[in-house]
């Protein structure tokens, strides 16, 4: 009886404490932690997160390295893809940190024959000026093209 009196009275100064640090948290702080909740809650479900990871572990594919695109301009490139699979682009923009923030995923579009797809999208202002990467993602390979620009 002694031990559960105990674990209670544990039990309830540990939620207890639990209350007050929360309450002592400057309002500032507290709108950081929801802010940063709320941007996690999309999880890409590919395996790399940032570029360094990308880059050493994933083939190079020069048909996903476009150059210096403008707002305006559009994204279309066309991959020999062997007929396994249409596979699918995703473009991500790289913050400060070279962590890899989605911004759109691209669907094969008709290529004229099987063995390729098309991956085409326009560079909307959505874009704001920085570097990117395309992924591919083909079957269960990885490609990627290097980092490229995109300006106003």
């Amino acid at each position: 009886m002694k031990k559960l009196c105990s674990f209670a009275l544990i039990s309830a100064l540990t939620f207890s404490g639990f209350i007050v640090l929360d309450s002592t948290l400057p309002d500032k702080a507290r709108a950081e932690v929801n802010t940063i909740k709320q941007a996690s809650a999309v999880v890409d479900d590919w395996p790399w997160q940032t570029y360094f990871l990308l880059h050493h572990n994933v083939d190079y594919l020069q048909e996903l390295a476009p150059g210096t695109l403008k707002q305006g301009d559009t994204f279309d490139t066309t991959v020999y893809i062997g007929g396994k699979d249409v596979g699918v682009v995703k473009i991500y923009r790289l913050n400060g940190e070279g962590k890899l923030q989605r911004y759109k995923t691209i669907s094969a579009g008709e290529a004229g024959h099987h063995y390729y797809s098309r991956f085409k999208t326009p560079i909307t202002t959505v874009y704001t000026p920085g570097t990117y990467v395309a992924v591919l993602k083909v079957d269960n390979s990885y490609y990627y093209g290097g980092s490229f620009q995109i300006t106003k």
